[in-house]
């Protein structure tokens, strides 16, 4: 198994290269998507022929390395195919460009020694030379580098290891909107989360009164947008890359893996209409807080397993039993009379299903937090 991490990294990036690139792509997008049949369903008919000859007038007056071609086709091709995608699923809802001034570095045009990057930018005459061992973020111990994304200020640098994750013990995750509980060795813990749901409702009643300028002054409203939207976002994936980093320290040092809920399409499937609802869930950082945990674990060589979410705080972890709300958080199992949290409920079946063992094995682990129900509220646990 290969274990991939990505750094971002400040570099100046040779202009005139990233403008034609763009040209390159903006010309490749109209021939190939020339070649999308919409015949009930829209399919892409480019063959080995269309590509070779594409690629031969690409490389007219090209004075760049020729794989930054080849680079172009390839983004290009996903990127149609992935439109065709939301566009047989009735999704796609505007026409296809390119818009980024971005550069796609095949490991075929730079090399790396000595933790030095030197990236081809025209063939045996131009390079870009960049010392990765200056910025201590970056681990030392991988494997090889993968492609490299360029822009004109920065290089994201993607480092890869061979990973066999193993684990003496699993640890399970529910994600809530202003939470994340986890049952980590035998002990329930919440990880705060409400400093990131405030984040989230500041920057949304800001962006409702840039909204309405959008009549008066739509070219400042787009730009202020734009400029609102990209801090919120930072400041959402800082957040979580903090919690996400120390989440990983505290499983390393149990050696324990993670046992995670499968999300898949799961705002799709939730989503109900309501419009408040569907605003605070389209804030929910569930899959966000997966994908960093994910990645980060397999760093450590600790493993990652997805179970099924269905019923999760709905199902009695001691007898298996329905359970009903019995006011606010809490839940009462209509058969035992089990009384719990919902999200401690949702850990603990979660940790069956990942490990797989039956219901009895929780009758400890129930009495005991039945006993600490206290404990279960300790003051939660805020990254820093």
């Amino acid at each position: 198994m290969e274990a991939v991490k990505s750094y971002r990294i400040p570099v100046d990036a040779p202009k005139d290269l990233i403008e034609e690139y763009f040209k390159v792509k903006q010309k490749a997008l109209d021939i190939i998507f020339s070649h999308v049949k919409f015949s009930g369903k829209a399919h892409l008919k480019f063959n080995r022929e269309d590509r070779r000859k594409l690629r031969d007038e690409l490389l007219r007056g090209w004075k760049y390395s020729k794989h930054y071609i080849d680079s172009a086709i390839n983004s290009v091709i996903g990127l149609v195919k992935s439109w065709i995608t939301l566009y047989n699923g009735g999704k796609a809802e505007s026409k296809l460009e390119i818009t980024k001034r971005t550069v796609y570095i095949k490991n075929t045009l730079f090399s790396f020694r000595n933790g030095f990057l030197k990236i081809s930018i025209e063939p045996s005459k131009r390079y870009l030379e960049v010392d990765l061992s200056k910025y201590s973020w970056i681990p030392k111990d991988f494997d090889k580098i993968g492609g490299l994304l360029m822009t004109e200020k920065e290089l994201i640098v993607t480092v890869k290891k061979n990973v066999e994750p193993r684990a003496d013990k699993w640890a399970s995750f529910d994600v809530n909107l202003t939470n994340v509980t986890a049952f980590i060795d035998g002990e329930v813990r919440r990880y705060d989360l409400r400093r990131l749901y405030h984040v989230h409702r500041v920057y949304e009643v800001k962006i409702r009164r840039i909204q309405k300028l959008s009549k008066i002054n739509p070219l400042t409203s787009k730009k202020l947008l734009e400029k609102y939207s990209r801090r919120e976002k930072n400041r959402a994936k800082d957040f979580m890359h903090k919690l996400t980093t120390q989440i990983a320290k505290e499983l390393k040092k149990k050696n324990c893996g993670a046992i995670l809920e499968n999300l898949k399409d799961i705002k799709r499937r939730i989503l109900n209409g309501s419009k408040d609802m569907n605003r605070k869930l389209s804030k929910w950082n569930a899959r966000t807080f997966q994908f960093m945990l994910e990645y980060k674990l397999k760093w450590l060589n600790l493993p990652v397993k997805y179970v099924n979410p269905k019923n999760s705080s709905k199902v009695c972890p001691l007898c298996s039993g329905s359970m009903a709300s019995y006011g606010g958080r809490i839940m009462k199992c209509g058969k035992c009379g089990l009384t719990m949290d919902r999200d401690v409920i949702a850990v603990l079946n979660l940790q069956m299903r990942g490990e797989g063992f039956p219901q009895r094995a929780l009758n400890e682990i129930i009495e005991r937090e039945e006993l600490s129900r206290n404990k279960i509220n300790d003051p939660p646990c805020i990254p820093t």
